[in-house]
Parts: C-alpha cells; sequence; structure tokens
C-alpha cells in the first residue's frame, strides 16, 4: 500500500469517527427537547450523585437508580421545571450528599471561601517574608563587620590546640 492510499485511508477513518456521534441519537433530544433544555439536562445530571454508591454522577453511573433518575430529570425538564426546583426536590429525598457540590449556605460555604483566605494568607506571609530578609538588622550588620574578641576561654582551648598540632610535627 503506497503512502498515499494510506493516508486517504486515514482520512476516511477519522471522518467516520467524527461522524458517527452525530448519527447516535441522544437521550434527550430524543424526547424532543430543545437544545437549552438538554444542556439542562447534562448540567443537572453532571450536579447530581449516584445514590447507590455515592461516588459518580448520574450522567456516567450504570445503574438502575441512575437511569430511573435521568429519565425523572428529563420529563422534570419537560414538564417546565427550573434546576433549582429539580436539585430541591433531589435534596430532599436523599440529603445533601446527593449533590455533586456543595451549595454555598452555611458551613458549606467555607469550602469556597477557605481556598481563597489561604491564598491571600499565603501571599501575604509571602511579602513579609521578603521584607524581612530584605533589609538585614542593624545589629546583625555590626556584628557581621567588627569581629567579636575570643573570650578566655577560646583562647585557653586555641593554645591546647596548637600545643597538639605542635607535638605532632616533632
Amino acid at each position: 500500500m503506497t503512502r498515499k492510499c494510506f493516508l486517504r485511508l486515514i482520512k476516511i477513518i477519522f471522518t467516520v469517527i467524527a461522524v458517527i456521534p452525530a448519527l447516535v441519537p441522544n437521550a434527550a433530544y430524543a424526547q424532543n427537547l430543545t437544545v437549552s433544555q438538554a444542556a439542562l439536562v447534562r448540567d443537572i445530571e453532571n450536579n447530581l450523585i449516584a445514590p447507590c454508591c455515592w461516588n459518580q454522577p448520574i450522567s456516567e453511573h450504570p445503574s438502575e437508580i441512575s437511569d430511573l433518575m435521568r429519565s425523572e430529570v428529563r420529563e422534570m425538564i419537560a414538564e417546565g421545571k427550573s434546576r433549582d426546583a429539580i436539585l430541591d426536590y433531589y435534596v430532599a429525598r436523599y440529603g445533601e450528599r446527593i449533590l455533586a457540590a456543595p451549595r454555598a449556605r452555611g458551613i458549606n460555604l467555607l469550602a469556597y471561601a477557605a481556598p481563597f483566605a489561604a491564598l491571600i494568607l499565603g501571599v501575604g506571609g509571602l511579602f513579609l517574608l521578603r521584607e524581612k530578609r530584605r533589609v538585614p538588622a542593624p545589629a546583625a550588620l555590626a556584628s557581621a563587620v567588627a569581629p567579636v574578641p575570643p573570650t578566655r576561654n577560646e583562647n585557653f582551648y586555641n593554645d591546647i590546640i596548637e600545643k597538639e598540632l605542635r607535638e605532632l610535627d616533632d
């Protein structure tokens, strides 16, 4: 097979792969939902956690309860219920745990505010550390410039070390 034929074959394969999703009917469109309603369905399905194991959104979870919840969400959207009304229905039924992200109310507000507070404190701490390291203290400068005279004990030990070094040389 020549290179030209191989490249044509690859183009055909990628074109078929790109067209297949458009040919497969979407479940949201199967119920004659508009584009905005289908987007709302996806949003709600991604924000509800499957109550059977509590580890995946219902949009991805392959269980009977997730299938049932997906169909209920589509029916509620078709009836004209709002996003908040649908989420409130499931919160009343299963509790706050059903939501993928906690609502920004009460103690849950801490989950949204804490990262920003930590960021602000961290940046402030870095600025303070930078300022502290930039300007040395005057006493530290004076001690670095003027040598400290040795104390009596240091002279004593220096004499002992020199004496032992002289003995080793002999």
